[in-house]
């Protein structure tokens, strides 16, 4: 893809005074300014006036089709601008006989002979819309009625008394300049320096389509913003499925849509991104895929069976809240137990999230049903990963799994009929995973609240019965037989205390240790006895 770009440092006034407006597209993030970012500027300038030194602000990243005069859709440097245009438009109420801050902060309309501001934000997450034209018609009563209802005693600016970013940032601006003009008086001077000295760098990406600059100016930016808040990938799905709504006249409902998906995944501590990645698994189940993945953006925005191209904007939408749903399924079934508990509890500490996308695939497929083959699957899948260890290549057999189910095969059970016990020698990362499981292989009830402790720690060697002398307690330490699961933790307690904790947490393993005077032949025999069970699950 050859890149159409130009690039030429340019002072605010030929950034403002051009034909075309600046459009802020709906996949950015809403305008999120705030005190310390306008103070920063504003002091900068300042200190730069004062020394008349040019004064450079960074560079912003545009998109403009061939054939659009109209507008020039800004990828990078919304909250430069926006600012920027505060700030100009501040000045204005102040100084209504200088005509050229007019011409920067609207321009003629091509279709009527209305004037619009400069810059328009289709961003509908917020109404930053209708809340950034109000404060661009603000006059100077209005900043003075707005000050005299925001103001504090003691001349602090209270925020929260002013509806939204905009209107308080413009504000800021009006009571700062106030000041300047009792300081200085004059604020032409300034204003001269502000549009002739002080620069930002555009750049510019040109393309046939909109689309097509939109998508160069976006490697652009991910190219050279190494820093800050990146747009996600979920800011460019927003955009596209918005986009499928407007073109049918549903933007309203759309945006209740992903208003509440995006409520629906903060409460469950996903990002929208998370949710995507699930879907993409999905999909790639229901297409055979088992390669590697490719990013996620240009999963959903170039592949033929994108659902963005094959679907409406609300069967994505359906989709991805049955994918919230199952998510929800699954947590709330790994507190509430069933007998899919112990299973999701054990892979759930497993050490990345390829399981997790293989059982949301699964229930995605056969539904939310506590079956025996809901169970034999999570097993199955559990005895695959903990055998391979800790490792991300279990992905490649999870991709065939997941394909495996999408076609609705059933998977191996990934027995493994030569393990020894020593396999368990060294679980090293997954150590509370087996631990767990082990307990769970005892017959125990699945638990709502849990937790993995060691029974001996280091500080309780020179406590313990004779038959430990000659036996090396680091290694012991480490062993599974020292981990077990109990309701609750005994945090480092002092050995003596620790019995008495022991007694009380209703474990009848630790109360028979206690009662053996925490025999070394006790820890052994359980060594053996979970690795045998572990064994068996695994083989049997």
């Amino acid at each position: 893809m050859a890149l159409s770009l130009t690039a030429e440092q340019k002072n605010i006034l030929k950034i403002f005074k051009i034909e075309e407006q600046y459009m802020i597209p709906s996949y950015q993030r809403p305008y999120s300014w705030e005190y310390d970012q306008c103070y920063q500027l504003y002091t900068d300038l300042m200190r730069s006036f004062d020394n008349d030194e040019d004064y450079f602000i960074g560079n912003i990243i545009t998109a403009k089709s061939e054939s659009n005069h109209e507008y020039i859709e800004v990828v990078d440097g919304q909250q430069r601008l926006i600012t920027l245009l505060l700030f100009i438009k501040v000045l204005s109420v102040f100084q209504q006989d200088l005509k050229i801050l007019f011409q920067l902060i609207s321009k003629e309309d091509w279709r009527g002979n209305n004037n619009v501001p400069r810059i328009r934000t289709e961003v509908f997450e917020t109404n930053d819309g209708d809340a950034f034209n109000k404060v661009m018609e603000f006059n100077l009563i209005e900043f003075e009625n707005l000050l005299r209802e925001s103001i504090d005693k003691s001349g602090k600016i209270l925020e929260k008394r002013i509806n939204d970013k905009f209107a308080t940032n413009a504000l800021y601006f009006y009571n700062w300049l106030v000041f300047f003009q009792e300081r200085k008086g004059n604020l032409e001077n300034f204003t001269y320096y502000l549009l002739q000295k002080t620069f930002l760098l555009p750049i510019e990406l040109g393309g046939k389509t909109q689309d097509e600059a939109n998508e160069k100016a976006l490697v652009i930016f991910e190219t050279i913003n190494n820093r800050g808040m990146n747009l996600e990938d979920a800011d460019i799905f927003k955009a596209k499925l918005f986009n499928k709504a407007k073109k049918i006249g549903e933007e309203t409902k759309f945006i209740g849509l992903w208003t509440d998906f995006k409520i629906s995944s903060d409460n469950l501590g996903l990002k929208i991104d998370d949710v995507f990645r699930y879907y993409s698994h999905i999909i790639r189940g229901r297409q055979g895929i088992t390669y590697g993945e490719k990013n996620l953006r240009e999963f959903f925005t170039r592949e033929d069976f994108s659902p963005f191209e094959l679907n409406s904007y609300e069967d994505v939408l359906n989709d991805l809240f049955k994918i919230l749903d199952l998510i929800e399924f699954l947590t709330k079934s790994k507190i509430e137990p069933t007998q899919i508990t112990p299973w999701l509890q054990v892979l759930s500490l497993y050490t990345n999230q390829y399981p997790n996308y293989a059982i949301v695939n699964y229930l995605y497929i056969n539904g939310v049903n506590l079956t025996y083959e809901l169970v034999e699957f999570l097993k199955a899948l559990l005895r695959f990963v903990y055998y391979q260890g800790s490792t991300s290549t279990v992905k490649f057999e999870i991709y065939n799994i997941i394909k495996q189910v999408s076609q609705n095969q059933t998977i191996g059970t990934y027995l493994r009929p030569d393990i020894k016990p020593n396999a368990f020698d060294n679980t090293g990362r997954l150590k509370r995973g087996f631990s767990l499981l082990a307990y769970y292989l005892q017959g125990n009830e699945p638990l709502s609240y849990y937790v993995i402790d060691r029974i001996l720690s280091k500080n309780d060697r020179s406590s313990l019965a004779k038959d430990w002398d000659d036996i090396d307690f680091e290694e012991v330490l480490e062993d599974l037989g020292n981990y077990i699961v109990i309701g609750n933790s005994r945090k480092n307690l002092p050995f003596e205390r620790k019995l008495a904790f022991y007694l009380d947490s209703g474990s009848l393993e630790l109360k028979e240790f206690i009662e053996n005077d925490f025999m070394y032949s006790d820890f052994y025999n359980r060594e053996v006895s979970i690795k045998d069970k572990l064994v068996r699950f695994f083989s049997e």
